[in-house]
């Protein structure tokens, strides 16, 4: 080893050089360490931020499709239900478009059943208005020829005839006889 002796200007010279020179490595080091760090901070920090958004986009998607998949479902219900609906008014319609003809039929058949009795009873009073007519028209010429009977001699025989029928049928007497 040499030693040098030198004055204490030009030791401190070298001395400073060399501790800049340290210290200029040391801050080149400290600045690429640094540098390192913050690139490996951004790509870890991307990474990071990268997963998050992988995780945030795969969960978006869970709740779409699960929404899609509730609204579908929705809709089916809703379509059944009104389905259903429909086939209850339907039925209902079918129902009530059948008491109706049924309710028809029955006031037809009860009108046609009034009509009919009505009908018949005109038919058995109007027959027994004509038997009436007829009765005391009978009865009108027997008067008459009654009376005719009188006014000739044949009289007396016809009375005779008369009571002996009354008799015959077992009758009082009289009229209608």
């Amino acid at each position: 080893m040499m030693i040098h002796s030198r004055t204490g200007s030009e030791g401190g010279s070298d001395t400073t050089i060399q501790v800049v020179t340290v210290t200029v490595a040391v801050l080149g080091l400290v600045a690429a360490v640094a540098g390192s760090t913050a690139v490996a901070v951004h790509h870890l920090d991307q990474t990071e931020i990268k997963r998050i958004q992988d995780k945030a986009a795969t969960e978006i998607k869970r709740i779409q499709d699960k929404a899609t998949a509730d609204v579908a479902r929705d809709q089916t219900e809703i379509k059944r239900i009104q389905d259903k609906a429909a086939m209850e008014i339907k039925r209902i319609h079918e129902k009530a478009t059948a008491d109706v003809a049924r309710v028809e039929g029955e006031r037809k058949s009860e009108v046609a059943r009034v009509e009919g009795e009505r009908k018949s009873e005109v038919a058995r009073v109007e027959g027994e208005r004509r038997l009436s007519e007829e009765r005391l028209r009978a009865e009108v010429e027997r008067y008459k020829y009654d009376l005719r009977l009188t006014q000739t001699q044949d009289f007396k025989p016809y009375q005779a005839a008369i009571r002996e029928n009354q008799i015959k049928r077992g009758g009082a007497g009289g009229p209608q006889d």
